[in-house]
């Protein structure tokens, strides 16, 4: 027969595991994660397991990032779609203007003096033009060394979201190699 210390020792070895699990739980519960699958941790490394669910970050704040991030690289897309809209249509109605003041007077001035017309295509697409964003409105075109001066002043942040021709989509600055060193 057991004691009745004998018996209150097992009933506490098995309320501590309990304990912690169902601590474990709640807390996983709060930040977005397993409460059940935390529930099993708690119970198997009581003390350990509650110290990492404490540690690990909050799945709701990131999820939460990330979607205001997604609805701000929508809003700045669309921005610039339309912004280059307007901007073709621009230049389309001054390469007629010019095209029928150079046939008028027999002349073309397409061509920069003394740069074939492919050298001077590329002369401007290779053109350091980035954008950022800040307060949700696309800035630039800057270049890269102005992005990386509005970094190191912390103008921006490596949270705040850039993009120039070339790349898929807006991407936060310190996600980008070279504007690595210069996030602090």
């Amino acid at each position: 027969m057991l004691s009745a210390a004998d018996n209150g020792f097992i009933f506490i070895q098995l309320l501590v595991p309990l304990v912690f699990g169902g601590i474990c739980a709640a807390i996983a519960a709060g930040r977005g994660r397993s409460a059940v699958g935390w529930f099993f941790v708690g119970v198997f490394t009581n003390c350990i397991g509650l110290i990492i669910v404490l540690v690990l970050p909050d799945m709701k704040v990131q999820e939460d990032r990330e979607k205001r991030q997604r609805m701000e690289t929508r809003k700045l897309r669309e921005q610039l779609q339309k912004e280059r809209q307007v901007s073709d249509q621009r230049h389309n109605h001054v390469e007629r203007r010019l095209g029928a003041h150079d046939e008028s007077l027999g002349l073309d001035t397409s061509t920069p003096p003394g740069l074939p017309n492919s050298e001077a295509a590329a002369q401007l697409s290779n053109a350091d033009q980035w954008f950022y964003a800040r307060d949700n409105e696309r800035q630039g075109p800057v270049s890269e060394e102005t992005i990386r001066h509005l970094l190191a002043a912390q103008a921006i942040d490596g949270d705040s979201l850039v993009w120039r021709d070339g790349m898929a989509d807006w991407m936060p600055a310190g996600d980008l190699e070279q504007f690595r060193g210069d996030v602090s």
